[in-house]
């Protein structure tokens, strides 16, 4: 398997913490409706790239491009919400089962959260690259 980028077009959704309800004397949780389709498209667009989920360790990184608001011309990096770990959770959950068996094989993460460039849309790019000979974890090669 080699390392395998795409990208998810849309504007980023960070995983969100369950919702709790109570009713009849019964209580359950779920997922919000928007992370859920998020990660339902992130899962989809992998589709289209892993013919099956990666079983060894992966290192994954993450560019995560917002929308830009009228207020930040300048800014490159966004130092606002939604916080990075949040936009990581949804991509991890979104590739289980099809870039890799589980999120726990993730042992290398690099990600950061950029405004997008003008002209260019809001997107998620990912590149999950399988770990072998690994000797270190600062030292690895990928079955490139």
């Amino acid at each position: 398997m080699r390392r395998v980028s795409f990208d998810v077009a849309g504007d980023p959704v960070p995983k969100a913490r369950p919702r709790v309800v109570r009713k009849g004397g019964r209580t359950w949780s779920y997922t919000p409706k928007r992370v859920t389709k998020w990660e339902n498209k992130v899962r989809e667009e992998a589709e289209k790239y892993f013919s099956e989920p990666i079983d060894g360790p992966v290192a994954l990184t993450l560019g995560f491009y917002l929308s830009r608001p009228k207020s930040r011309k300048k800014e490159n990096y966004v130092p606002v919400t939604p916080d990075l770990d949040n936009l990581e959770k949804a991509i991890l959950d979104g590739l289980n089962e099809v870039a890799y068996e589980d999120d726990k094989l993730v042992v290398v993460k690099s990600s950061a959260k950029f405004y997008v460039r003008y002209g260019q849309n809001p997107h998620v790019n990912i590149t999950v690259t399988p770990i072998v000979n690994q000797l270190r974890i600062d030292e690895f090669s990928s079955s490139d």
